[in-house]
């Protein structure tokens, strides 16, 4: 009778905390590495490398009930001279569909870089509010948000 050989391969336990690992090193990861994706992504959209500056204010909720209507407010420190302005500012969330949600434009001495309005959000996710000043440098904000439900169906 030939011999038999046993294959055993991982067991649900092993499978279980190896899922649940993974998933708890998705949803936290590190700073770090969460500030680095956020730069590399701003350069990969825009060419420049951002910087992130207390100059600039990025206002959402910690958490809300769905992601159809997230309030954000933006405001940005900036004496709007000609000299020295801000130029636009974007939104943006990495893990919509379309990453882009929002530009908005500002002209020096005739208005104010503040915005407020409402985005969707498809899922849990780093918001990035980029603004560009009038000598080219990037500022850069980020804010976690958790969302329950998709907004962007």
């Amino acid at each position: 009778m030939p011999e038999e050989s046993k294959i055993t391969g991982p067991t649900r336990r092993e499978l279980l905390l190896t899922g649940v690992t993974g998933l708890a090193t998705t949803i936290i990861g590190s700073p770090a590495s969460a500030s680095d994706d956020a730069t590399e992504l701003i350069e990969r959209l825009t060419g420049k490398i951002p910087m992130e500056s207390d100059r600039l204010h990025l206002a959402m909720p910690r958490t809300f009930p769905n992601g159809y209507t997230v309030p954000l407010t933006i405001e940005v420190d900036s004496p709007m001279t000609e000299d020295d302005h801000v130029k636009l500012v974007r939104v943006v969330a990495p893990r919509n569909p379309l990453i882009e949600v929002a530009t908005f434009h500002f002209l020096p001495q005739y208005s104010q870089p503040r915005v407020s309005t409402r985005i969707r959000l498809a899922e849990p996710q780093h918001v990035l509010a980029v603004a560009e000043m009038s000598d080219g440098t990037l500022l850069m904000a980020k804010t976690w948000v958790e969302v329950a439900t998709n907004g962007c169906t």
